[in-house]
């Protein structure tokens, strides 16, 4: 009976000991760098053969006790967070053991080194090397910080050194302007700050060389209308070098004070003067100076002075327009074709003799089928009109049903725009309506010379 009970039981505890299996190696990550006192997330997880919870011990390599944790489920990621005191290289080590105490091995060791880092030296600047004095160029810089803080830049400009500038994520790039007032050589460089105030040594250099160039005026200056109520301006680039930036300016009719239009880098400008017409100069400027050319842009309506316009049955020339490029009201024959290109309006009383008692601005082209005269079928214009309050009034869009091909004048004095079969808009203001004996309109006109824009405050 001995015999067997000996023989029996090694089996058993073999049973019992296989019947168990310790939990795999952990797996331990986190970060290989930080600062005293900084708090370093570490996340380990083991798994057991048979599903059982686990627990941990961490060996920190300094003087923290070491101690098991609580248990958690098998395979679960678990994380602990640990702060070093002081500086120096620290390997960590984690083992497992499952709730029937069975234990791993060690995982691999991790190094932590724990040094107070500034941040790592920035790349040379990058960056106009070529430039004029006192224009605004933008450099760039960027560095790395060891523990992924944010960092500020300082830029030595060869001799002056700027402030700190915005904190900026490490491994971004910062953008800093500078303009050199003086001609010569410099040579430019940067460095990086942390919160903690740790600073890096200065990037390699980038030499830069600034020159004076005079500058002058923007050429050939140019102005059409890019809606019917706003402009469109445009120029050439001076011949002394590329302005750093172009000031337009908006002298507004009647003497207000000048406006800015805008300031842009590039030769076009759209202005929107709210319904007022001026004069327009272009400033370029190099540095702190700016370049005014002598041309000026005009949006002002060119008057004409007191013009006389023939009934259409009178002994008078009844059609009226103005030429370019002076642009001055003119009237017309219209018993031919010769001046169908010119003729803008005609007056009539759309039947025959002159006695009226109504006068009319009338389209062109409504002219050879008048009764009131013998004009020749061609290509007349098709003309537009609108009775305005007076000169100064604002003119309507076309499209607006106050358009009509005549406006009628049965009294003086009376206003109307005119929208031209040209394209372009005037105002026409009757100052006397003479049915007899002299059988004429004298009238009074403003031209816009600037094609499509219906804009005729003077």
């Amino acid at each position: 009976m001995r015999e067997s009970v000996l023989v029996v039981l090694p089996f058993v505890l073999l049973a019992a000991c296989a019947s168990n299996r310790a939990p795999s190696r952990p797996e331990l990550t986190g970060p290989a760098a930080g600062r005293p006192g900084d708090s370093l997330t570490y996340a380990v997880a083991s798994t057991d053969p048979e599903g059982q919870e686990v627990a941990y011990k961490f060996v920190w390599g300094d003087t923290s006790s070491i101690e098991w944790s609580s248990y958690y489920s098998s395979g679960q990621p678990v994380l602990r967070v640990h702060a070093f005191a002081d500086t120096g290289h620290y390997t960590i080590r984690v083992n497992a053991r499952d709730s029937k105490e069975a234990e791993s091995g060690w995982s691999d060791s991790q190094v932590v080194a724990i040094s107070q880092s500034p941040p790592g030296k920035p790349i040379t600047p990058v960056g106009q090397a070529y430039c004029t004095t006192g224009v605004t160029y933008t450099y760039k810089v960027m560095a790395v910080h060891p523990q992924g803080e944010n960092i500020e830049f300082q830029f030595d400009w060869g001799g002056a050194v700027g402030n700190w500038g915005h904190a900026t994520a490490s491994g971004e790039t910062a953008a800093v302007s500078h303009a050199f007032d003086t001609a010569g050589t410099y040579v430019v460089a940067a460095r990086a700050r942390d919160g903690a105030g740790l600073i890096s040594e200065w990037s390699d250099p980038l030499t830069v060389t600034a020159v004076d160039i005079p500058g002058g005026p923007a050429l050939n200056l140019a102005l059409r209308a890019e809606t019917d109520t706003t402009v469109r301006l445009t120029w050439s680039p001076p011949v002394e070098g590329v302005a750093n930036l172009y000031r337009v300016m908006f002298n507004p009719v009647g003497g207000g004070p000048p406006v800015v239009a805008c300031e842009v880098t590039d030769t076009t400008c759209e202005h929107d003067p709210s319904g007022m017409t001026g004069k327009y100069s272009v400033l370029a400027q190099f540095g702190a100076k700016y370049f005014e050319g002598a041309d000026t842009l005009s949006t002002i309506p060119v008057q004409s002075g007191t013009t006389t316009v023939g009934e259409l049955s009178g002994p008078d020339e009844p059609g009226c327009g103005w030429p370019a490029p002076g642009w001055l009201a003119r009237a017309y024959e219209m018993g031919d074709t010769t001046w169908v290109d010119s003729v803008e309006f005609y007056v009539t009383d759309f039947k025959p003799g002159s006695n009226g008692p109504t006068y009319y601005l009338a389209s062109p082209d409504l002219a050879p089928a008048d009764s009131g005269g013998s004009v020749p079928a061609g290509r007349w214009h098709v003309t537009r009109f609108a009775v305005l309050a007076d000169e100064q009034g604002p003119v309507p869009a076309i499209g607006d049903t106050v358009w009509n091909s005549m406006a009628a004048v049965a009294a003086a004095p009376v206003v109307a725009a005119c929208h031209t079969g040209h394209g372009y808009f005037a105002v026409v203001k009757v100052t006397q309506l003479r049915i007899a004996p002299q059988k004429d309109l004298r009238l009074q006109a403003w031209f816009q010379p600037v094609q499509g824009l219906r804009l005729l405050r003077h």
